[in-house]
Order: C-alpha cells, then structure tokens, then sequence
C-alpha cells in the first residue's frame, strides 16, 4: 500500500467514527489549550517584569561603585588592594568586550530658578559623547554634544518639579505654567534663599554661591525612573561648577581634579543583555562593586519560571488524560475493526503498513486537536488582554501589559507535541492491530 492510500483509508476510518473523533478530538483540544494558555501567562509575567525594569533604567547597563574592604575580601583571601574608580578604571572598562560605551558620572544638588517658580533638582554630570550610548531617548530637542557648557537636558519628569514657592506658603499649590526649552532658568547652589533670623540678633552669613545660567537643549521622554527627576550636563562643567561651590564653602584645598579624580559612579553599557552578567563580573574580580538590573531580571525570571512549571504541570494533566482518550479510542476500533483487520493481511498488507494506518490515524487526532487547541489559545488570550487591564494595575505591571503573550515557537512546539501524544498513544493499539491472528480475525463476527 502506498502512503497515499494509506491517508485516504485512515481518514475515511476517522470520518465513518465522527462523533467519537471529534470527543476525542476535544480532549486533545483542552489539554493542548490548557498548556499554551498557561504557558503564555507566565511568558506575559516576564515581559511585564522586563518592561517595568526597563522603567528603571537601562537593563544593558552596569553600574560601578567603589568597593569598600568587608568580611568578604576578607574571608576570601584575595588581595583587598584598593581599587580607583578613576580615569585609568575608565580605559580598562573600555578595553573589555563587549562594552560599546563608558561615561563616569558625577551629581551635585542645586535649585533652579525660573521666573517665580522653583525646583530642587539634582545635576548629573556625564560624557556627552557617551550619552547616546544609555538609552536616554530624547522626547524634545537633542542630546548633550561636544562643546556643550551651560546647555542641560532636562529629565521628562522635571516639569512636575517645579513650584510657585509664594503660593506654597499660602498654602495653595499651583499647576506650574513653565516651558523648560525657552524660559529663562537660573541654576544656584543657594538652598537657603529667602531665609530668615529665627532668632532677635542672629545674623545669617551665607556663602556667596555663583549663579549659572543654563539653557536646556533637549527633553528626555517621560517614563524612566532613574532619568525623570534630574538634569544633566557635560561632566567638565559639573566638576567645575562643583569646585566653585566647594570654593564658596571656604574649602580652598587646591586640587587637579582631572588628574585625581576618583569617582563615585561610572556606568558601562554592554552591546547585549546576554553579556551583562561576563562583563559585570570581571569587573567585579577586578576589585569593584558592580550591578545591574538584570540581576534583578534574572530573580523574577527564576520566579516566573517556577510559576510556568507549576502552570504548565496543571495542562499536562489535562493533555494526559486525552491521551488516554486516544489509546482508548484506538483499541475500541481494533475491536470494531478486526475483520477488516484480518483481510488486509489476507490480501497481502504488510504488517508495517497496519502499523502506519493506526499511528497515521492517532497522529490525526493529536494533530487536529494541536491546530484547534492552538487556535482556541489565540482566542482565550486575546479575552485574557482585553478584559483584564484592571488586573494589570492590581500588580504594578500596568493597564496596558499585556499578560498573555504567545510566542511563534510555542504554537509550533505545541503542534508537534500533540502529534508526538497522538504517536505515543497510538502506539499500543497498532502493536495490537499487527499481532492479530489474520483468521481468526476473519472467523470474527
């Protein structure tokens, strides 16, 4: 018999049974949907995950901090030298693989003026040529250049920082009427303006800080928690405007700072999250202190990784008992069909070709109820995202999440496992069809 013929005969067989292929049918259909729905949600949860750490700042980026000597250098017993976070670390960080940028930051606190408004703000001092490098995409304007000196960029959060500070006191607060690309804004390190004796004869010697006045270029997009609430500015001028404020203060201890500089920060960007975590340990074995928010990711991926263990063992059971359906379904028509049986073999089919007709006619309905399952997955996440917004917001992830998410490959493994189910159910009742005696099959009434 060709395979052809074959095809033709196994799904006539299962057209002439249609009430009992289509039950069976269904409870490949439950187990195969059961799977991949709840598969998708612990897929949904992890992007959820990615995209509110994304919020937080860039996940290809690692953070450096100085590592200060503890318990564990100790007890490890590796050499606890000092490590610099200075301009040479920069280099070395730059020479690694896989790092695509570097850029030290520096951060001051200071108040911008603008008009009769007010905001306290922190001012972020980074390499303009790095910046475009971390993920700060610009929602108004441009970046941070070559050149740049008293030109900011403003966090897309800053607008909400301001305040009319008279209207404050009177106890009534005011939507800030401020355009941050055109207004004219004053950056001081006086924090104590308009501050008066709290006592009679008190007298209040401030330092004479220096006014700067700043131009924003650029808007940073809204929606970035590390970015939101800040400014930045080209690293040469912070560090300048941070030793004329020590000067203010009466430090007069003279120092290079490009030449002794030691930083609090640097950040490194990484070409590909999935060597965030090489690069961030070779930092760290180089003596410093290192993280990123994949380390975060990495948590909640373990996390939701049991969670779709747990999910996908409850659709397992449901596909388990259809595939008792399947076995059951096959033997149920070996018996119906055992003279049929007999008189293939009587005619001169091989006893392969009864094996392929029962596993083709198994693999069917594994295989059907795989599409259906499938397509009834589709149809149960698109109502789970529809309908469950509020659900969202119930765990932080936000409305717009969506929290069923079907990747391509998973359609396709789902596929070939219910065909691979139909296989292995099938299995039994086609070892039995080939082992029938052909006349005593043909004796059978």
């Amino acid at each position: 018999m060709t395979s052809i013929d074959l095809m033709r005969m196994g799904l006539k067989n299962l057209w002439r049974r249609k009430l009992r292929t289509f039950l069976t049918v269904l409870g490949v259909i439950i187990g195969t949907s059961s799977i991949v729905v709840m598969l998708s949600l612990g897929f949904g949860m992890q992007e959820a995950f990615k995209g509110q750490l994304s919020r937080m700042g860039s996940l290809n980026t690692v953070n450096i901090h100085k590592r200060y000597g503890g318990y564990d250098e100790m007890s490890s017993g590796r050499n606890t030298q000092e490590a610099k976070l200075d301009d040479k670390a920069i280099l070395n960080f730059k020479n690694m693989p896989h790092v695509t940028a570097v850029t030290p930051i520096v951060e001051v606190y200071g108040m911008i003026k603008s008009g009769r408004y007010t905001a306290h703000t922190s001012i972020k001092g980074i390499d303009p040529e790095a910046m475009e490098y971390f993920d700060f995409n610009i929602g108004e304007g441009r970046l941070l250049q070559t050149g740049d000196n008293l030109n900011i960029v403003f966090g897309g959060g800053m607008k909400y920082n301001f305040y009319d500070e008279k209207a404050m006191r009177r106890g009534r607060y005011e939507e800030p009427d401020i355009d941050l690309m055109n207004d004219r804004m004053v950056l001081t390190f006086d924090m104590d303006t308009g501050r008066r004796p709290t006592m009679p004869g008190e007298s209040i010697k401030k330092p004479k800080y220096k006014d700067y006045n700043i131009k924003a270029v650029g808007i940073l997009e809204e929606g970035n928690w590390e970015t939101d609430y800040g400014i930045y500015a080209s690293i040469d001028t912070v560090q300048k405007m941070i030793e004329e404020k020590e000067k203010a203060e009466g430090n007069n201890q003279k120092q290079n700072r490009r030449a002794q500089q030691e930083y609090e920060r640097i950040m490194v960007r990484v070409d590909d999250i999935k060597n965030v975590a090489n690069v961030q340990q070779k930092i760290k074995d180089d003596g410093f202190e290192a993280y990123s928010l994949s380390d975060m990711l990495d948590e909640m991926n373990k996390m939701t990784g049991i969670i779709q263990a747990v999910l996908g063992g409850i659709g397992a059971i449901s596909l388990l008992v259809a595939a008792i359906g399947i076995t059951n379904t096959m033997v149920m028509s070996i018996y119906e069909r055992t003279k049929e049986i007999g008189i293939m073999k009587v005619i001169g089919a091989s006893l392969k070709d009864i094996k392929k007709l029962f596993l083709f006619e198994s693999a069917m309905i594994g295989l059907l109820g795989g599409i259906a399952g499938v397509i009834f997955s589709y149809i149960l996440s698109f109502l789970v995202n529809k309908f469950s917004p509020a659900f969202g917001d119930f765990m932080g992830l936000g409305g717009e999440t969506k929290i069923s998410i079907i990747p391509i490959w998973l359609v396709f493994a789902a596929l070939g496992f219910s065909a691979l189910i139909g296989i292995i159910s099938g299995y039994y009742p086609a070892r039995r069809a080939m082992n029938l005696s052909a006349l005593e099959a043909i004796r059978t009434e």
